[in-house]
């Protein structure tokens, strides 16, 4: 069971780092990118280190520790994602 937990955190964290490098790609050449892309491609690279480090948590939580932790991943993801866009463009938040 760990080791299929293993190898899908580490999946999802190459699609994600591949999204991640489409919209700075797309960014550096056309000078426009993906919101959503910008958003959500830190929260995929934080949920799929999450995931290689607990591979038991994979899946549904079951207890409300399990949940408290998802949560928590979930809000780390965000304000990474959050970092990600003002990286990309500081002019959108009033720079």
């Amino acid at each position: 069971m760990n080791l299929k937990g293993r190898l899908l955190g580490v999946i999802i964290i190459a699609m994600f780092a591949v999204i991640m490098y489409i919209n700075w790609h797309q960014l550096n050449t056309e000078g426009k990118y993906s919101v959503k892309m910008a958003l959500f491609g830190p929260l995929g690279l934080i949920g799929g280190l999450f995931v290689l480090a607990f591979p038991s948590k994979a899946g549904k939580p079951q207890t409300t520790l399990d949940r408290i932790a998802v949560i928590a991943v979930f809000v780390v993801g965000i304000l990474a994602g959050l970092a990600n866009w003002y990286v990309m463009d500081p002019g959108y938040f009033g720079k």
